[in-house]
């Protein structure tokens, strides 16, 4: 970890003494350890950091952010963690919502990656510090609306069948000398190699139908430019089996998987990426779909505003990177939120490049 006495000494000498910046942890994320919390309290005054650890501290924290009327929120712990202090805090009805930010500290970062946050040390935290008080820095993001959650993504198929192997994995190895090995991109890997792949070759894909509950939705190319018919409000954007049926307001999923080239090309849009594509056609083209430059006419991209799922039968769920059970239904709404930007390109700006190291994931995958 950083030295506390080699970083800038100008950040508390610039703070505006009326802006209230909290820094809230999720202590069981992976990088969240005590060193870590111990850096961090040396770097902010210790009253505007907040660790938590279950779901009733979060929505402790939550009622205190909001009762002290805190101007920022920098959130450690993952995209599952944004997902659900952000829920916590906007059930609240705030009279004045905060602005969120993000640091690096969780196993997927898509929120991270999609933002340009800064990388996980304490010279980091300090940028991300600094940054949380520039007003320059804020921007609205689109956020999606899922079972009463806001999230930046939701997904069916391969990606929740993903998670939910990664977690049977994750307690198949609990309380064993490689505990600490599955845990992260090594226990993606491992899932993926071991029990997703298998699945996705042998078990039918779900059949599904997915409408337009909003806006006129157009479809778009790999390369983002419309086609086909625009889908007006309660028309058909789907029908049949699909591998994979997902929203984000963000291009990145975990590991730097670049799912939705599209996020970011409109902020009063998210993205829908429906796709019906063998196992077989999607491994060789690995660096192409970790891009976002993956082309096959099974891909289906639609910029929405509103849409709901309807399945042939219960499917796993995953919201924010959080595996939530299985559904036959699903509904997607979007609102938005003020956010803390980073060194990546704003919505409608030109497109990010891919931030994983395909090589180490090909590696961890014996591909």
């Amino acid at each position: 970890m950083t030295d506390i006495n080699t970083l800038p000494h100008e950040l508390h000498a610039s703070e505006p003494a009326a802006l209230k910046v909290a820094v809230v942890l999720n202590g069981n994320a992976r990088a969240v350890s005590d060193a870590l919390i111990r850096d961090v309290r040396m770097a902010i005054n210790q009253e505007r950091l907040y660790v938590s650890r279950s779901l009733e501290q979060w929505k402790f924290i939550a009622r205190r952010i909001v009762n002290k009327g805190y101007d920022v929120v920098l959130l450690g712990g993952g995209d599952g963690t944004f997902a659900q202090c952000v829920t916590d805090i906007m059930a609240l009805k705030p009279a004045q919502v905060p602005t969120f930010g993000v640091l690096r500290l969780g196993t997927g970062n898509g929120m991270a990656s999609a933002l340009g946050v800064s990388k996980p040390n304490l010279r980091g935290l300090t940028t991300e510090l600094r940054r949380a008080r520039q007003s320059a820095a804020r921007q609205s993001l689109p956020m999606l609306r899922v079972e009463g959650k806001l999230t930046p993504f939701t997904g069916i198929g391969w990606d929740s069948m993903i998670l939910e192997d990664y977690n049977i994995v994750k307690r198949t190895f609990r309380g064993t000398p490689l505990e600490n090995m599955m845990q992260g991109g090594p226990g993606y890997a491992s899932a993926i190699a071991f029990r997703s792949i298998g699945k996705a070759i042998f078990q039918a894909d779900p059949k599904l139908v997915i409408r337009n509950e909003g806006a006129a939705a157009p479809r778009v190319t790999i390369h983002g430019e419309p086609t086909g018919e625009v889908v007006p409000r309660g028309g058909i954007l789907y029908s049949g089996p699909a591998t994979i049926a997902a929203c984000s307001t963000v291009p990145y999923y975990g590991l730097g998987l670049k799912l939705f080239p599209h996020a970011l090309r409109r902020v009063d849009r998210f993205a829908l990426r429906v796709a019906k594509v063998p196992v077989g056609r999607v491994l060789p083209r690995l660096p192409s779909l970790f891009a976002g430059e993956l082309e096959d006419e099974g891909l289906h991209d639609y910029l929405c505003t509103a849409v709901s799922y309807h399945l042939d039968k219960p499917t796993p769920l995953q919201i924010g990177g959080d595996e939530v059970g299985r559904r036959t239904s699903v509904n997607v709404s979007m609102t938005h939120i003020p956010v803390i930007w980073g060194d990546a390109p704003r919505p409608g700006e030109a497109p990010v490049a891919s931030i994983l190291d395909l090589d180490a994931f090909r590696k961890a995958l014996d591909l």
